[in-house]
């Protein structure tokens, strides 16, 4: 079989694209295949699909490949352009590349699997591509992926803030807790950023939403209220944020007791801090006993423990009751 019939088979190219010639460069370790298609052939516009003659052809243009036999593949080639009455000059869809994509269909397909198995620089080196190209792979596919997306409701959904830098860069991600997928990603975490998700929104959706988790961020709670109906009774404040407001109190009451012990003379608390910190299955086995000994004496911090202990059995309730 002729090299030019192997690639053809191997681009999985048809008529009217054909493979007009190969080159192989062995000691760059590099194989370049050239595609052209026959003459007198009609193109479909990109927009309306009227069938058209060739008006021109763009310049010619380079997309990786997948590899041969460990040899870097690229595909080049003149892509037809028409001239629709109705939407001007066009460029016709290519069988083997989205418009504007640098590689082919196959190779951005092996990217993806690869990118979701391990981490972008593993990535580069797999695919010998570089970093750029590997977040452009992602963010044609996330792209594609939003294309897709069915319109739906989704009735619990997840509010969070994540650190993007160093420094004071935050990023609004919207989740759907059942289905533990990405809705929606925000700059910064101001209400205009979930205002961002929100406003997508068609009425229904809207409506069908029964819980919005978040920390108590007042920007998203406002977001919140402003566009989904009877938030007011929809909004959860997430168990990890309310537990780490409870900590934090606890630890309050330990510090303004510790200062009154000690100017009575009294050191019970002290070097105790990482104690009142702790869930209770979570205190370290070599500070058991003196943990044990210390909550049942009649201290303010004893109790607020008690308290902040008792409060992590609400989200297993059952029932308002």
């Amino acid at each position: 079989m002729r090299d030019t019939e192997l690639y053809r088979h191997l681009l999985g190219l048809q008529a009217p694209w054909t493979v007009t010639n190969v080159k192989l460069a062995v000691a760059e370790e590099r194989v370049d295949v050239w595609a052209g298609h026959a003459s007198g052939v009609l193109w479909p516009c990109p927009d309306c699909e009227k069938a058209l003659p060739v008006y021109d052809h763009s310049e010619e243009r380079a997309w990786r490949h997948l590899d041969s036999c460990q040899f870097l593949t690229y595909l080049h080639a003149r892509a037809p352009r028409v001239e629709c009455p109705e939407h001007g000059v066009r460029q016709v869809k290519l069988p083997w590349a989205e418009p504007h994509a640098r590689f082919t269909a196959l190779f951005e397909r092996l990217a993806i699997d690869v990118l979701r198995e391990t981490d972008i620089t593993g990535a580069t080196r797999i695919l010998r591509i570089s970093w750029d190209e590997a977040w452009h792979l992602m963010e044609r596919a996330v792209t594609r992926g939003l294309a897709a997306k069915q319109s739906r409701v989704v009735p619990h959904i997840g509010v969070d803030e994540k650190a993007a830098a160093k420094g004071q860069t935050y990023l609004t991600l919207v989740c759907d807790l059942d289905r533990a997928t990405v809705e929606y990603v925000g700059d910064e975490r101001k209400q205009e950023s979930l205002d961002g998700y929100f406003t997508q929104l068609q009425p229904d959706q809207l409506q069908g939403v029964e819980a919005v988790a978040m920390d108590m961020w007042d920007p998203f709670v406002q977001s919140a209220l402003t566009h989904v109906p009877g938030a007011a009774g929809k909004i959860v404040f997430d168990r990890f944020h309310i537990m780490q407001h409870m900590v934090d109190a606890v630890n309050t009451v330990r510090k303004k007791e510790h200062r009154e012990l000690l100017a009575a003379g009294d050191e019970t608390l002290k070097g105790t801090r990482n104690l009142w910190l702790y869930s209770e299955e979570n205190v370290p086995e070599k500070d058991l006993d003196r943990f044990d000994a210390l909550k049942p004496i009649h201290l303010r911090t004893s109790r607020a423990w008690a308290i902040k202990e008792s409060l992590r059995a609400l989200w297993g309730y059952s029932s308002r009751a």
